[in-house]
């Protein structure tokens, strides 16, 4: 047992690590070294230059009565008298070690698919998830560069009367590529550097079990190894952008090489409320200026990172959505918008005053917003007596706009937001009698480039008001690629339809292509969907009011709990405790905000 030096004490403070990123930890903890054989026990003669460079981290334990905390200790000062320290614990801990710092997961063996040859696996099979144990699928997908549809297959009838039918391998789809899943990467890395993960939580929730890393490079390249497909992030980063995306928590044993997870909304929600009954009068309350900022993570805008394909403008378009609110038809619910916009399926081009063909749309029920979005056009002629008119008419797709905007919770131009970089895939249409699949870029595009799959330059292909000014993008919005993580949801269901081919469900509202009917797919990567609220976590607070009490206790009260102080509740940022020889002292100072109540 380490002896303090006579007449110290120290700090510990308990933080939430939704605000901070941390747990537990103390501030500076003095040692004495002359004179004191239990310390030099302990930490040798660290303050010798050969031995500090060797050893600067020791395992600790800090009780006393009904406290216990077990983590580490660090080396922050060293003279030959005493030795400055200060403890980690949990997050804390975990933050400080730089175990992953230069380990990258695109450098890792991440496994590879099972078969690259067309001719050892059927379609069915390939595209079936539960046939290569939940690993991966080889569904199709289109290079943008190219143009071509990787693993295409073709629909075969057997039997039109007993609506039997097959597919088989295209002649051009000279091998496979696959897709894998998110679940499986993630094990595959932690046991990549060697440490044993518990995704139990994980796997017993299906919406996140079918999770499915889009990011594929072209057989062609014959680069099948999964990691080849990953961006250039460290471990490290790879966690702490899937914790945002998942809204969960990795923690990571690294005495043990061990990593779990669990989802903050359940840890959260499990923990039983804190009444604070004996408050010391004197408590302050502030309203925060700007340069002292609230770090709850609910209190911060969270927002997918801005990709550069083709579909990220409908994806997300917080500004165009502000911008059309005086043209927005509203109603109640989506069958009812389905109902009224029906013949838009096909369009012939022109523009009327009060066309709900050049209106926002909205479904109350579903929280959606859609434009009428044509995509693709074929030549009509009619003889009408003695004239021949030539012209074209549009299929249309109700297209969904702004389901992956942000969770905004300030509108100020300088609020802080968090980006989540683990993003929605593109998925669009391709040629009629494939319907819809995913589309892949490998590189940025010019948004000042308007191209269409029509060259006529006597009938330039006609766009709907919205659809022109989505495309038109943001004014003064700079264009940049970022490399990321793209990401479907598949179960090996047959959302395709007909001769179509399978795809990754990414918006939530799944529309029948005749308009008559729709659906909501299994899971949702929506974070701004008001009624579901997946991106929120389960608190909102006042952020700018800063309020703090002091209290008797016992024991520190957990921090993540709610906190129920003279008839309100609150969430707490941190609390501080101080020690000294005599143990912990009972009076306790904590830092609160109110809980916004819905």
């Amino acid at each position: 047992m380490a002896a303090l030096k006579k007449g110290t004490s120290f700090e510990y403070v308990s933080e939430n690590r939704l605000f901070s990123g941390s747990d537990g930890y103390t501030l500076t903890i003095t040692f004495p070294l002359r004179g004191c054989p239990e310390n030099i026990a302990i930490f040798g003669h660290i303050n010798r230059a050969d031995v500090a460079a060797k050893k600067v981290i020791f395992d600790c334990e800090i009780r006393d009565k009904g406290f216990y905390k077990f983590g580490s200790i660090t080396i922050t000062e060293i003279s030959e008298a005493e030795v400055k320290t200060q403890f980690l614990e949990g997050r804390s801990e975990q933050n400080f070690d730089k175990t992953f710092d230069k380990v990258y997961i695109n450098e890792l063996d991440l496994g590879a698919p099972p078969t690259t040859y067309k001719s050892s696996i059927t379609p069915a099979n390939a595209w079936y998830p539960e046939n290569s144990g939940c690993k991966c699928v080889a569904l199709p997908w289109v290079n943008d560069y190219s143009g071509n549809i990787q693993n295409k297959a073709e629909h075969i009838v057997d039997d039109a009367v007993q609506n039997r039918s097959h597919y088989e391998w295209s002649e051009d789809t000279t091998g496979l590529s696959w897709q894998p899943y998110l679940l499986y990467i993630t094990r595959k890395i932690c046991e990549a550097v060697g440490y044993t993960p518990d995704f139990s939580k994980w796997e017993e929730v299906e919406e996140y079990k079918y999770l499915l890393i889009c990011n594929t490079l072209p057989h062609a390249w014959y680069m099948p190894a999964f990691a080849n497909a990953l961006p250039h992030w460290t471990v490290e980063e790879y966690f702490e952008e899937l914790e945002l995306f998942l809204g969960g928590e990795f923690d990571f044993d690294h005495r043990g090489k061990r990593i779990t997870f669990a989802f903050t909304q359940a840890t959260l929600a499990a923990k039983r409320p804190v009444c604070l009954e004996d408050v010391v009068e004197e408590h302050s309350t502030e309203v925060k200026v700007d340069d002292d900022r609230c770090e709850y993570l609910e209190s911060k805008n969270l927002v997918y990172k801005d990709c550069d394909h083709e579909m990220w403008k409908f994806y997300s378009c917080d500004w165009f959505i502000k911008g059309w609110q005086n043209r927005v038809v509203k109603y109640n619910s989506m069958r009812e918008l389905l109902a009224a916009n029906q013949g838009y399926r096909t369009w012939n081009g022109q523009h009327h005053r009060d066309n709900r063909i050049d209106k926002l749309l909205y479904a109350a029920d579903c929280d959606a917003y859609f434009v009428i979005r044509p995509v693709s056009r074929q030549q009509v002629v009619e003889w009408r007596g003695k004239i021949i008119y030539v012209y074209y008419l549009y299929k249309c797709r109700l297209q969904p706009v702004n389901l992956f905007g942000g969770r905004i919770v300030s509108e100020d131009e300088d609020a802080e937001q968090v980006e989540i970089e683990f993003v929605p895939a593109w998925v669009d249409d391709t040629e009629e009698k494939y319907g819809r699949v995913l589309f892949l870029s490998f590189s940025g595009y010019d948004e000042d480039t308007n191209t269409t799959s029509e060259n006529d330059n006597d009938h330039p292909f006609q766009k709907t008001h919205t659809v022109s000014s989505l495309e038109a993008g943001e004014k003064e919005k700079k264009s940049e690629y970022y490399d990321c993580i793209y990401i479907g949801w598949y179960d090996g269901s047959n959302y395709y339809q007909g001769s179509h081919l399978p795809y990754p469900n990414v918006e939530n509202i799944v529309i029948a292509d005749d308009w008559s009917n729709f659906s909501y797919a299994h899971f949702s990567l929506r974070i701004n969907d008001r009624q579901v609220r997946r991106g929120q976590i389960i608190h909102n607070i006042e952020p700018k009011m800063k309020t703090t009490f002091k209290f008797l206790s016992d024991n520190i009260p957990d921090v993540r709990s709610v906190f129920l102080i003279r008839g309100k509740r609150y969430i707490c940022e941190k609390i501080t405790a101080t020690f000294t020889e005599n143990g912990m002292s009972q009076l306790l100072k904590g830092v609160f905000y109110p809980i916004t109540e819905d």
